[in-house]
């Protein structure tokens, strides 16, 4: 039941940090953002710029395996192969961020925090340029 939770809020909250990225960056992301569900939102403070820069060098690799699997996706028409690749889209963005050292559950705090903190989201943003 916890690796469920668990990668469920890895899932929403990659969805979630694309889309305040991309519209960031002007870009638009590979698909909508799920539905998160809500969490008090961390301070700014309460993250350190270590785990901050590993969030933001996985931004690039999990935005690849998004559009990759996104079209994959939208190219299949049965319901069954598409949650197949969704839940293979979520494993290997679930390695990616644990690859970096960074705890999915610290990735999904500050994913959540970027969504009300204009402050962070700038200073993500600068370290990912």
């Amino acid at each position: 039941m916890k690796k469920q939770l668990t990668t469920a809020l890895i899932a929403a909250s990659l969805g979630l940090s694309s889309a305040a990225f991309a519209q960031q960056a002007g870009s638009t992301p590979g698909q909508p953002a799920p539905a998160a569900p809500t969490a008090p939102a961390e301070p700014a403070a309460n993250f350190n710029n270590a785990d901050l820069e590993k969030f933001a060098k996985v931004q690039g690799p999990l935005q690849e395996i998004r559009n990759e699997y996104s079209q994959k996706v939208q190219s299949t028409q049965e319901p069954e192969q598409a949650a197949q690749l969704q839940q293979e889209a979520t494993g290997k963005m679930m390695e990616v961020v644990q690859d970096s050292g960074l705890e999915v559950q610290t990735y999904n705090q500050i994913a959540v925090a970027l969504q009300s903190d204009p402050e962070l989201q700038a200073k993500v943003k600068s370290m990912m340029n």
